[in-house]
């Protein structure tokens, strides 16, 4: 027996978590994007590097007035790294939306008229926009969709489909974040 409470101890010490407190949001996405600080990680983040992503958003659930949370992952990307030194110009960041997701992506008046409420993605997808995020739409799925461009929000840019911008994006450098 007295053998078990040392690892006990151990244990508990070795279980404890690498973050404490609440998640943080912002700084780069105010308001969105929770996260938790990491003090104590292994692995620096390196000096001036550059980090080329693209998040591969395809899918949304049924609740036409909750945020997508693929939306929100983008937030906690940016500010992750913003609030550990990484300057939001050494993220170049870019959203292929495509299938169910295109909802997301529609103006107010667009949204209002399918679903009878205003869109809840809306604000975020323009911030991320403001924070240099590249937002493209599949042209398939909106064909598919019976969606036109003029239902679209501001700063969305139309691409023939998810997978030609998946393939552009990924020669260009950008790691794919399905």
């Amino acid at each position: 027996m007295p053998c078990r409470l040392p690892l006990i101890a151990v244990l508990a010490v070795l279980s404890a978590p690498v973050h404490a407190g609440e998640p943080l949001l912002g700084p780069a996405i105010e308001g969105y994007g929770p996260t938790y600080p990491i003090d104590d990680r292994d692995v620096p983040l390196e000096d001036g590097f550059v980090y080329r992503a693209v998040f591969d958003i395809a899918s949304y659930g049924d609740e036409i007035d909750a945020l997508n949370p693929r939306f929100v992952s983008v937030a906690r990307y940016l500010n992750m790294h913003a609030r550990n030194g990484v300057p939001v110009d050494n993220m170049q960041l870019a959203v292929v939306v495509h299938g169910a997701s295109v909802r997301n992506i529609l103006n107010n008046e667009a949204y209002r008229s399918r679903y009878r409420v205003d869109n809840p993605n809306l604000e975020l997808v323009t911030r991320l926009h403001s924070a240099g995020v590249r937002i493209y739409v599949c042209g398939q799925s909106l064909a598919f969709g019976n969606v036109a461009k003029g239902e679209l929000a501001s700063p969305v840019e139309v691409a023939l489909s998810a997978m030609t911008m998946l393939t552009v994006l990924q020669t260009e450098g950008y790691a794919v974040l399905p």
